[in-house]
């Protein structure tokens, strides 16, 4: 899991498929349509969650004492999985989203239009 922390407001939170942003606005970022790859803007550092360790330590979260440890990092300034880009280059992901679903209408209708051979054989 990735997240992000602003240098500006001290906010984290996660990214989404989406575009997210920081309580003040300077930084945001989004998860590309893979669900691994991501981009960043701003004055900001990408975090990341170890998902297993994660995982297992929301499971065995202990009724009373020290809580159930897992595994953060603080993602390098040149990682594969993550593009830092300048604010003014930063594309909202909302529209790519809107636009993706509106393609998968048009390909749903047109199978819809596909006769049923079987079906029609009667």
């Amino acid at each position: 899991m990735k997240l992000i922390y602003c240098n500006e407001c001290q906010d984290v939170f996660r990214l989404f498929i989406t575009t997210r942003s920081c309580q003040c606005g300077e930084s945001g970022g989004h998860y590309k349509d893979d669900g691994l790859y991501a981009v960043i803007h701003g004055n900001c550092k990408p975090l990341g969650f170890a998902n297993t360790s994660f995982v297992k330590a929301m499971n065995e979260q202990p009724e009373f004492g020290a809580g159930s440890l897992f595994t953060s990092f603080v993602i390098p300034k040149v990682c594969p999985t993550v593009d830092h880009v300048e604010s003014d280059d930063y594309v909202n992901h909302i529209q790519q989203i809107i636009d993706f679903k509106n393609k998968i209408k048009k390909s749903m209708k047109k199978d819809a239009e596909i006769k049923n051979v079987f079906r029609d054989q009667r």
